[in-house]
């Protein structure tokens, strides 16, 4: 498993060190978008400016996107990018948008919905769902898109229902 993340990491410019495979293998057990201090629980050997450093060099390297989903952290989640695009990044069936002139192609699949809990403050990739098209006006230059939706996940709906 380690040679086939640290491959993983390879095929994205990352050098794979032990710690950054330790990193990856822990953020691919994550079901929700995470902040890093829960990276930083499940991970108390590992120095915060480690942590910080390679969850900004899976950014850059389009592993990883952020999210700001208004609780006032930055969350991480797994870019979707390259679930449906070979090992040197080729697109299979998907296409592109770029939001930038350095952007390394970054897909639609990337660019999709989340839901985020009001009571235990979760966010969650609702991976097949896209990104409404909104047209920007003429020479608007679009760096980043989110669409966020709040709400109560069924788990704290449960122990929290409506009166």
């Amino acid at each position: 498993m380690n040679e086939d993340i640290a491959q993983h990491l390879q095929n994205h410019d990352v050098r794979p060190t032990a710690v950054r495979i330790m990193i990856w293998k822990t953020i691919k057990t994550f079901d929700y978008a995470f902040p890093m201090a829960d990276l930083e629980g499940l991970l108390p050997t590992v120095d915060r400016s480690t942590i910080f450093r390679a969850l900004t060099l899976f950014v850059e390297n389009n592993l990883l996107h952020t999210l700001d989903d208004g609780s006032g952290e930055k969350k991480y989640c797994i870019c979707l990018e390259h679930e449906h695009c070979d090992d040197e990044g080729r697109e299979s069936e998907c296409h592109h948008i770029c939001l930038d002139d350095h952007c390394s192609h970054h897909h639609e699949l990337c660019q999709h919905v989340h839901l985020t809990c009001s009571v235990c403050g979760k966010t969650y990739c609702l991976k097949n769902e896209r990104i409404p098209e909104v047209h920007v006006p003429e020479g608007f230059k679009v760096e980043s898109i989110q669409y966020i939706i709040h709400g109560v996940c069924p788990k704290c709906g449960h122990y929290h229902p409506k009166s």
